[in-house]
């Protein structure tokens, strides 16, 4: 079985987030790992487990919030599906791959969420469409991804770039990931601008432009054996000038982390 294609899902998690956990699943493990020369590339091959996610709410008086998971995958050819994003392998080399997927886009906000944010219209949920291009290189891999939102909800694109390096000790692989992320105007007014109807007492109008945002990630995976996984990440996302400082907005920068553990079938 190609180590590639031990694509898990993580529901919840931004677009940057999951973007890391699939560089760091298809290069530094690819390079590492031979593949098996009695695989069948047309099999159905799927995993199951389950875990936590502690979800980031950058938003004034917003609580991070602790979110259980389940962690599906299932992968046939050159199709697949990892719980909230699915697509076709365009490219599918050993070191090369492109993708084209779609998946959920978690970002959002209620008035609800906290007495500060009263008056705030929501922020929905969407749907954004895309392309990758990952490259499994040792010591280093790459994932360049271009998002667009498909729903037409906040009508905005994101364009990332991430690089992942890893060291293994023993059953331990550490990995480090970090790049930057570009999020159009309009991504960005969506999620973080004030219109002129959700003006109140210190909380002015605003309108931002587009906006570069730096994300860090570190992980450790562990392998039990060849089917059990146990693996965390900590995630920091360093928030461009234009999103931290509108006035919904509390923090200059958002942490994530994930930890599960899954079974290979």
């Amino acid at each position: 079985m190609k180590v590639h294609k031990r694509l898990l899902a993580f529901p919840f998690l931004g677009s940057v987030f999951i973007g890391f956990l699939l560089v760091l699943m298809t290069s530094t493990l690819a390079a590492q790992t031979a593949p098996d020369p009695d695989s069948d590339e047309g099999q159905l091959e799927w995993s199951l487990g389950g875990g936590i996610v502690v979800s980031p709410r950058p938003y004034v008086g917003a609580d991070p919030k602790v979110i259980p998971i389940p962690v599906i995958g299932v992968d046939y050819k050159r199709w697949f599906f990892q719980g909230i994003r699915g697509g076709y392998r365009l490219i599918d080399q050993e070191k090369w791959k492109a993708n084209l997927f779609g998946q959920m886009q978690f970002k959002g906000l209620e008035a609800s969420d906290s007495e500060e944010l009263e008056g705030v219209n929501p922020r929905r949920k969407s749907i954004d469409g895309g392309l990758e291009l990952i490259y499994q290189g040792r010591p280093v891999g790459f994932r360049a991804a271009f998002l667009t939102d498909v729903l037409g909800r906040n009508k905005g694109q994101e364009v990332a770039l991430t690089a992942v390096t890893g060291a293994p000790l023993g059953k331990v692989l550490l990995l480090v990931g970090a790049g930057p992320r570009w999020l159009s105007e309009r991504r960005v007014d969506y999620y973080y601008g004030v219109d002129l109807d959700e003006v109140r007492p210190g909380r002015e109008a605003y309108n931002p432009g587009s906006a570069w945002s730096w994300d860090l990630n570190i992980a450790a995976r562990i392998a039990f054996n060849p089917k059990w996984t146990f693996f965390v990440l900590m995630n920091r996302e360093g928030l461009g000038s234009e999103i931290h400082e509108s006035p919904l907005l509390e923090r200059t920068s958002a942490y994530s982390l994930v930890a599960y553990l899954a079974r290979q079938f």
